[in-house]
């Protein structure tokens, strides 16, 4: 397998014949252009090797010469609005983009700087008992938007032999484990689509994606069905409903689970760098680094 470097070395041997047709193509006189230009716009020019960046990874020899004549094109007019827009801004607004270009560099610094240092302290546990304790003290931050369902689902084909005997074990009361592993057994081999993990809470929006329930009042569909068919044609969609929950009641901790370790971490985070400014700071001042002249 070619190394990227045998992809680079390529590039250029395949650009070596284009260059010097380009040279001849062009009839050049600028004596001092530098001897690997390939093209020029004011005094910048696009060098040989500059070019050789801007080429695909992996490239045929015979679209080389195409691909490199459309990027020194692509270069060129760049160029060219780059001249226009600087021979057309005021001094003003030139050094207002200046300064902004040197902001953004600045900020980009701290925060590849920032970011370093807290993947080396960040502490990424989160217990259980610290999403639990979070959930029990925020409990309004979790009121919900959408209607989320426990539920199983299984979408089979009518013709299925095996579709009532998913059915049966899809709506089996009670539903025991011993249903579960036949049912999965049964959905493996002959289900076009199924969900069986009705322990897991979802969005019923998600659900209704899936298995085509219409309904005009969620809320309302939901408190009064359980175990739901439908029948499109060519398909039977069967539903179990474990458990629900309709918007703005209070999100379940396991539905949240994952938002409230991203929560705890991010504001571990603001801690860790909160601490380190104060740490450089603190070092700064001692050892002379840092002086007031303004009174």
């Amino acid at each position: 397998m070619c190394s990227t470097a045998c992809f680079r070395g390529r590039k250029i041997l395949f650009l070596a014949p284009l260059l010097a047709l380009l040279a001849v193509s062009c009839h050049w006189t600028e004596k001092r252009a530098p001897l690997d230009a390939v093209a020029r716009v004011g005094e910048v020019y696009l060098s040989a090797r500059e070019l050789a960046r801007m080429m695909p990874g992996q490239i045929l020899p015979t679209d080389s010469a195409d691909v490199a004549q459309k990027k020194i094109s692509a270069w060129v007019a760049r160029q060219v609005l780059l001249e226009k827009a600087r021979q057309n801004l005021d001094e003003a607004l030139e050094a207002d983009i200046e300064s902004q270009i040197s902001q953004y560099r600045e900020s980009l610094l701290i925060f590849l700087y920032e970011d370093k240092v807290t993947r080396q302290l960040l502490d990424t546990v989160v217990s259980d008992k610290e999403i639990e304790e979070y959930y029990k003290a925020n409990r309004s931050q979790f009121v919900l938007k959408s209607n989320i369902v426990r539920a199983r689902f299984v979408k089979v084909e009518k013709t299925s032999r095996d579709a009532q005997h998913i059915r049966r074990e899809l709506f089996a009361e009670p539903f025991t484990e011993s249903n579960l592993l036949t049912l999965a057994d049964l959905c493996r081999r002959s289900a076009e689509n199924y969900f069986l993990d009705d322990e897991r809470w979802i969005f019923f929006n998600d659900l209704l994606r899936e298995v085509p329930i219409q309904t005009y009042n969620q809320e309302e569909f939901l408190r009064n069905n359980r175990d739901i068919e439908v029948n499109t044609g060519q398909h039977w969609y069967y539903v179990s409903i474990a458990d629900f929950k309709v918007r703005d009641m209070i999100s379940p901790i396991s539905f949240e689970k994952e938002r409230i370790r991203a929560i705890i971490l991010n504001q571990r985070k603001k801690e860790v760098q909160t601490a380190m400014e104060e740490d450089l700071l603190e070092e700064a001042r001692r050892t002379g680094m840092i002086e007031y002249y303004l009174k």
